[in-house]
């Protein structure tokens, strides 16, 4: 029996949460079938496995008495370090010494399954096959070798036909991601606990920085800086002005339809831009504040766009409008957290003067590349009707969000 007909005949009846993370638990269709399996390890393997629309995810296994999921306490990631073929292993750089191959789960990514081996290494299993999956990990190698250290440093890459399946990369003690504490920080404003904080010409400068090493040739990405027509963008966005949404965000949205027609427009005269390597989805949970500072994480790409639009390149003013927008979205969580309809009018003032400081921060910070402002504006005035898509898709509780833009006028 080879290890395939094994694994199939131990979980060819399983439900879908039984192969999946908590997080994911009923968010799925039915399982059709286990297409592939590869071995990791002595009692460790990896499967692929087909959904009825058609998309796949891989799951990491263990073997007791028969195969299940490889749970974070199983010890799946450090196995996957030495797999043999076709397993492929790229070693970016020496892994601490860990005493215990022993993990603990990380609920906060909602996309990938996220684990932490002895509080020293965090392994992230990418969860659906994607294409362009090895993007991120290769911006992560470029941006590190040209010197730009406020990320959390890459340790190794592990591929399975040519798909990410798991990335390494240093724990970052006493992390907590921009949803946590930039929150925590406005709603102490807000409550009149502390004064504006000073992060947002930080987070203006960690872009710029990042961007000003992405420009620079290195053994991973020799040629980074290229002219690219931004067209398909504008098609991605006339696409979801036809999207299905609630009443309540429709009527939002066809309000805002004269501008989105109008920065779409901006984006399709857009034909010769600077791309270069960029983050991607620059959103606040991207930012970790921990002991030693502020790092910039997930370089995964923006899921909810297409696969063609998940690029290796990408325009400055991409990332720079999402750490905008990103400050207005914070703003918004944050009033909303107090439960008093009276905070967003505070919130909004802080937002327009956080937005500032960030931009001007960024805009002052040496070697930055150029940053096309049509393009920023266009794809700022996009935003809600990206998060508007992206709620009724994905994250109902988050709707609030781009009404409050939507009907503000933000």
């Amino acid at each position: 029996m080879t290890l395939l007909d094994e694994i199939r005949s131990d979980l060819g009846r399983a439900s879908t949460d039984a192969l999946v993370p908590v997080l994911r638990h009923g968010q799925l269709p039915a399982i059709v079938e286990i297409t592939d399996v590869s071995a990791l390890a002595p009692g460790f393997a990896v499967a692929a496995v087909r959904l009825t629309d058609s998309r796949e995810f891989f799951v990491p296994l263990v073997r007791d008495r028969h195969w299940r999921r490889a749970e974070s306490g199983d010890g799946a990631s450090l196995a996957a370090l030495d797999a043999p073929a076709p397993i492929v292993v790229e070693r970016l750089n020496p892994l601490p010494v860990v005493t215990t191959g022993r993990e603990r789960a990380v609920d906060v990514d909602m996309t990938n399954d996220v684990r932490v081996i002895a509080d020293s290494v965090v392994a992230k299993w990418q969860f659906l096959r994607q294409s362009g999956s090895l993007i991120g990990p290769r911006v992560v190698s470029h941006l590190w070798a040209a010197g730009f250290g406020d990320l959390p440093e890459p340790f190794a890459t592990v591929c399975w036909n040519d798909d990410l399946l798991v990335s390494f990369a240093r724990f970052l003690p006493g992390a907590e991601d921009g949803w946590e504490w930039m929150l925590d920080d406005v709603g102490r404003m807000l409550a009149g606990e502390a004064p504006a904080p000073s992060w947002p010409e930080v987070v203006g400068q960690l872009a710029a920085r990042m961007h000003a090493a992405a420009v620079r040739p290195t053994r991973v990405i020799d040629r980074p800086v290229e002219r690219r027509s931004l067209a398909p963008f504008a098609h991605h966005y006339r696409a979801l002005l036809d999207s299905t949404l609630d009443d309540e965000l429709r009527v939002a949205v066809e309000r805002w339809c004269p501008r989105f027609i109008d920065a779409c427009d901006t984006l399709t005269a857009a034909d010769d831009v600077e791309v270069i390597p960029i983050h991607g989805d620059l959103h606040p949970g991207q930012f970790l504040r921990w002991r030693d500072g502020i790092a910039i994480c997930d370089f995964d790409g923006n899921p909810t766009l297409p696969a063609h639009l998940r690029t290796l390149r990408g325009p400055t003013a991409q990332d720079v409008a999402g750490i905008l927008r990103g400050l207005d979205h914070v703003a918004i969580a944050a009033a909303h957290r107090t439960g008093e309809s009276a905070a967003l009018g505070p919130a909004r003032e802080w937002a327009r003067d956080a937005r500032g400081r960030a931009l001007s921060a960024y805009r002052r910070e040496p070697g930055v590349p150029a940053l096309d402002e049509s393009v920023l504006g266009a794809l700022e005035t996009l935003s809600p009707l990206h998060e508007a898509v992206y709620a009724t898709t994905y994250l109902p509780r988050w709707r609030y969000v781009p009404l409050a833009v939507l009907d503000g006028d933000w």
